[in-house]
């Protein structure tokens, strides 16, 4: 099973919740944990049975309500929960991991909004991340901003308050786009309790395909293959 970390404090969830859905429809096993800040997940996916700590949604599992990563692989243990192929996690509170569990991760990525709050917020967990360690720096992470406005969005903007962290940086950072067209598509699909991906525009796709190119092995035929069969259903 491979296990990736997102972290970095802003609204990360539309991306990862569009993201498992086109891996479920390539024909891999998923689980999303939410290890976000106020249990963000439960109210995307409009849970409708909270009592229930895993469940599936639009192809995939989502495991909400864990207070840490060992908590959540006790649950898995114990229930004889199905395999995954990949475990995809939004981790956004320092206790959530502990330093073995963040350095044995199959990929990191540090995931940044524009807004100040989240990433004074976001520079505050760098600092929590790196407290816990001595001398052993963090992993290198891949970046992605998300929420970018063509024009309005300045990348040393983001840079500047990361520049004291001293964290290697994998690579360019990858934009997700955003405009009002996605904030109206997150509405519908959050009262809903959908996922609906086809509306999504041709820059933000390309951005997603990007992502998952840069974190499995899957060939770029097999992501449109999956994309396009994730448009066809609207669960």
């Amino acid at each position: 099973m491979k296990r990736w970390i997102f972290s970095g404090i802003c609204d990360k969830s539309d991306m990862l919740l569009y993201m498992c859905k086109i891996l479920a429809n390539g024909d891999i096993r998923v689980l999303l944990v939410d290890g976000a800040i106020d249990a963000k997940y439960q109210h995307c996916i409009s849970v409708m049975h909270p009592q229930l700590p895993v469940m599936e949604f639009a192809g995939f599992d989502v495991a909400t309500g864990f207070g840490s990563y060992t908590s959540l692989m006790d649950y898995l243990e114990e229930t004889n929960e199905k395999k995954y192929d990949y475990m995809v996690m939004d981790v956004e509170k320092p206790q959530f991991m502990d330093k073995d569990q963040w350095d044995t991760a199959d990929a990191h990525v540090w995931v940044s909004g524009f807004e100040v709050t989240g990433l004074r917020k976001s520079a505050a967990l760098l600092d929590e991340l790196r407290a816990a360690r001595t001398d052993d720096p963090l992993p290198p992470f891949h970046r992605v901003y998300v929420q970018v406005i063509e024009d309005l969005a300045d990348g040393s903007y983001i840079e500047g308050f990361m520049e004291d962290s001293r964290i290697q940086w994998l690579g360019p950072p990858l934009k997700m786009p955003w405009d009002e067209l996605f904030y109206a598509l997150k509405i519908k699909n959050e009262h809903a309790g959908r996922l609906g991906i086809k509306p999504l525009s041709r820059q933000y796709k390309r951005s997603l395909t990007e992502l998952i190119r840069m974190l499995t092995e899957m060939e770029q035929r097999h992501i449109r293959r999956a994309f396009r069969q994730a448009g066809r259903r609207h669960a």
